[in-house]
């Protein structure tokens, strides 16, 4: 929020500094009392980006059209999991996150899967992959290759490495630099965002 604090206090100073009348003084106190009180409404987030499906993602070349995504100000808990078809342990947890997208599917959890592969073959085995092990699940393709900068926006210390799972609600966030081996493992890292 932003309110005019400064301009109020040189006002006041100003009046206090000359005597006035007890009515126009209780008048001047209540219009910046108003003005004070009155701040502009918290910017709105910018608008999700589109997700795809498990048969078809969402391809962006651009990590600014995706980046909306980590700066999300609902009481929506996400669960954003980087990860890639040549990685092991990333395909592995997968099933996991299908799992936690079924049943809190009802809450106010959004499990989203963004894919770091840029190879065209890989990309084409995507859908199918996913298909099989997470067709519930909203997924996007992220091509930037540059994760050396945009890693930073999302993770202060981002390395690259996958799997990495970002789990967050407002401005409480955890990144998870490692695999979920098992889905206990999962609960536990998202129950403190969700009351539980």
């Amino acid at each position: 929020m932003h309110c005019n604090l400064n301009y109020s206090f040189k006002l006041l100073h100003s009046f206090l500094s000359i005597r006035l009348k007890p009515e126009i003084l209780c008048a001047w106190l209540t219009t910046t009392l108003l003005l004070l009180c009155t701040c502009d409404p918290a910017p709105k987030p910018a608008p999700l980006p589109d997700f795809g499906t498990a048969a078809a993602p969402a391809v962006y070349a651009e990590f600014a059209a995706v980046e909306s995504l980590f700066h999300q100000r609902s009481d929506t808990t996400y669960v954003v999991n980087f990860w890639a078809t040549w990685c092991k342990p990333c395909r592995e947890e997968i099933p996991l996150l299908q799992k936690l997208g079924r049943e809190e599917g009802d809450q106010k959890v959004r499990v989203v899967l963004v894919s770091l592969d840029t190879e065209p073959g890989a990309i084409a085995r995507i859908p199918a992959f996913l298909d099989e092990v997470a067709p519930d699940l909203p997924a996007i393709v992220l091509t930037d290759e540059n994760d050396a900068v945009w890693g930073k926006t999302i993770d202060r210390v981002w390395s690259g490495a996958l799997p990495t799972t970002i789990i967050y609600r407002g401005e409480l966030r955890y990144v998870y630099r490692r695999d979920f081996s098992t889905y206990v493992d999962l609960r536990t890292a998202l129950d403190p965002l969700i009351g539980r």
